[in-house]
């Protein structure tokens, strides 16, 4: 089998060979327990051990020695992503690292270890980790086939926020699970069986391990798709964890979805009716979930569709504001004025 062509690694579940010796290390070491999290001197201890029974110079097992995970030390050079097929049998090593990492269930279930929550993965599930992220991914069995993600803080914000770019209460809601919640800094996704979201991963791969001109543009390319498939299919499926430390509600994503699309007539209590919530119980989830208050959730998208509308097209001021559902123009003005520090007028001729 070509261990670099990922449609192989699709089709087979064979063990390679550091995975083979990690097996046996495993099963001889019960009492070990290395499907649990140890601490990376213990699991390096072991690694530095197996890894000299190989004559295989790999430069994924020399990462697996790292013990400064910085960027500067993991990355090649040339490249802003990294991904690499999880070893299977691999002891469960918790790290923490200063980019962003995705990690991909292709088939099977494992454990992910993120801040000491277990979060049991299964086909078709992503996590995404933001940097200094305490985890550890532990997968135990032959049939399962993981893939890791790394990808730089600069290049994973240019890809995937400016995806979001048009969705800004969506935004507001995975940068503050992402960089403000202390205890949940992951966003996950259940997929299941998606073969377009697949393509993606199987093209970032093997272009990784293709030596083609223009390569990196190619991969950053990729993992931009990637996410927009992942956002436009699964914007929804994103699993809300609920420990008693943070507030969250099932129906948080409707409520941020529907608030986005119809911000322009939208009011409180039509959005609290719809869901069959108080007024005040709207307000905690909104607050909760995005920063922000309703009235400033609803503002901020106005005025983005204001900048829009007034960058893209030759509406007249007075239409602007009806198209955004201000009925009076000049109030229009003011809130305008007051969020982007010029008038209507001053913005549409600095274009």
């Amino acid at each position: 089998m070509d261990s670099n062509n990922f449609f192989a690694i699709q089709m087979s579940t064979e063990l390679r060979e550091f995975e083979q010796i990690l097996k046996k290390l495993y099963q001889r070491n019960p009492d070990k327990y290395l499907d649990l999290p140890h601490d990376m001197q213990y699991t390096h201890d072991l690694l530095k051990h197996a890894i000299t029974k190989l004559n295989d110079n790999d430069a994924y097992l020399s990462k697996l020695l790292l013990s400064d995970l910085q960027e500067q030390n993991f990355f090649q050079k040339d490249l802003d992503v990294e991904i690499y097929q999880h070893l299977r049998y691999l002891p469960a090593q918790t790290h923490s690292h200063s980019f962003f990492e995705i990690v991909y269930v292709l088939q099977g279930e494992c454990i992910n270890y993120a801040n000491n929550h277990a979060l049991a993965m299964e086909e078709g599930d992503i996590c995404i980790l933001a940097p200094e992220t305490s985890h550890a991914l532990s997968v135990f069995t032959d049939n399962c086939i993981v893939f890791n993600i790394e990808i730089r803080t600069s290049t994973f914000e240019t890809a995937f926020w400016d995806t979001l770019s048009d969705n800004d209460i969506l935004a507001n809601f995975f940068a503050r699970t992402l960089y403000h919640s202390p205890s949940h800094p992951y966003l996950y996704f259940k997929t299941g069986t998606d073969y377009e979201l697949q393509s993606y991963l199987g093209f970032v791969y093997d272009e990784y391990h293709d030596k083609r001109q223009f390569k990196k543009r190619m991969m950053n390319a990729i993992i931009t798709a990637f996410f927009i498939v992942l956002l436009r299919n699964h914007g929804s499926d994103v699993i809300l964890p609920n420990d008693g430390t943070e507030v969250t509600d099932p129906n948080t994503l409707f409520i941020l979805k529907y608030m986005q699309e119809h911000f322009t007539t939208i009011t409180l209590k039509e959005l609290s009716d719809f869901f069959s919530y108080s007024e005040r119980q709207m307000q905690r989830i909104i607050k909760s979930s995005t920063g922000k208050s309703f009235s400033e959730n609803i503002q901020q998208l106005k005025m983005k569709k204001a900048a829009r509308l007034l960058e893209n097209s030759d509406l007249s001021i007075s239409k602007i504001a009806e198209e955004l559902g201000y009925v009076d123009p000049g109030n229009f003005r003011n809130i305008f004025k007051k969020y982007y520090g010029m008038t209507l007028s001053e913005y549409r001729s600095k274009l």
